[in-house]
């Protein structure tokens, strides 16, 4: 199943845009993406704490559930402890997701650039660190061969770094690096370039935050390609896509439409980490044969949003067992 990035963008994996990637074709997209991840992060401790009260106000039926059947009672401890790290885990992320609802809310009841400005402080505050990746392609401008290409993030609000694409190496510096900011800008380059580019197109394949070593290697490679180049006048030895100066303005304009998005994401943790999936054709407990698939990166809304779907299930189960308890023999 494939699902189309805007007209002459490339087609990308469901894995991509559900798990590595979601929210990453249009500004509008990205805005919601961090709206969803904001409110998983609220459901997420809600659930949480629902869980440890449930426990603790249902915990008398609950152990003698436990006792008078096969089931060890040590499940229920494990259970109040997968809440209880849950809330510490997810506590951050609902704190700010309430700041993200109240300056929304004060932003339409009142106005919206001095809230803008209030999280522009806040985005200031948190510091600087550099996001970076290695991309498939060295991106050059036409006009510049072999030269960075630097494309600022900001409107006019304020400044949140600038974007510097150095051959195969795209890198956020100058503000709160986002892996995925990085992610959308590849998405935007593909739909700027269309049909230009015909079957080809832009992809990130190392994430230095979740691999430096590797992405290090990776764009050392690279850099060897384009000296070589340039010692011998070579045109291409390592892959290209070039842009013009009117594909940079266009990129530029699509980074401002995000900014204020950036600026809400930078109140909520940072989760990055690599995901791996697997598929058991036959199950547990033989588990003879199984699939499996790796994903360099998983995006927060994807990890966060398993997350809730976990701590659902349980909740739904200690609901049923509260309501209908089933009936175990007596003492």
């Amino acid at each position: 199943m494939t699902v189309r990035v805007g007209r002459g963008a490339r087609v990308a994996s469901v894995e991509q845009a559900v798990i590595r990637e979601p929210g990453a074709d249009t500004p509008r997209e990205f805005r919601l993406r961090v709206q969803r991840l904001a409110v998983a992060y609220l459901a997420l401790f809600v659930g949480a704490v629902a869980g440890l009260l449930l426990l603790v106000w249902q915990a008398r039926l609950l152990v003698a559930l436990s006792q008078r059947s096969n089931v060890e009672t040590l499940v229920l401890a494990f259970v109040f402890v997968f809440f209880a790290y849950v809330v510490v885990l997810s506590a951050p992320g609902a704190w700010g997701a309430l700041r993200i609802a109240a300056l929304e809310l004060q932003g339409r009841l009142g106005d919206s650039q001095a809230v803008e400005r209030r999280k522009m402080a806040c985005y200031a505050a948190r510091g600087q660190r550099e996001a970076a990746a290695a991309l498939n392609y060295q991106v050059e401008v036409e006009q510049a061969p072999c030269q960075p290409i630097v494309l600022p993030v900001a409107d006019e609000v304020g400044s949140l770094g600038e974007l510097v694409i150095d051959g195969a190496r795209l890198v956020h510096r100058g503000g709160w690096g986002s892996n995925a900011l990085l992610a959308y800008f590849v998405h935007q380059v593909n739909a700027v370039l269309g049909e230009r580019v015909g079957d080809d197109f832009l992809d990130i394949v190392d994430w230095q935050i979740l691999d430096d070593e590797s992405t290090r290697q990776y764009l050392a490679l690279a850099r060897f390609a384009r000296n070589l180049e340039r010692h011998l006048g070579a045109t291409e030895l390592w892959p290209k896509l070039r842009l013009t100066a009117a594909d940079c303005a266009e990129l530029v304009d699509r980074l401002r439409a995000i900014c204020p998005a950036l600026r809400d994401e930078a109140l909520l943790p940072d989760w990055e980490y690599a995901a791996e999936h697997k598929l058991p054709l036959i199950p547990e407990p033989l588990g003879l044969v199984s699939l499996q698939r790796s994903e360099r990166r998983a995006d927060p809304l994807a990890s966060m949003g398993c997350a809730v779907l976990v701590v659902l299930a349980l909740l739904v189960v200690l609901g049923v067992l509260i309501v209908f308890p089933p009936w175990v023999p007596g003492t």
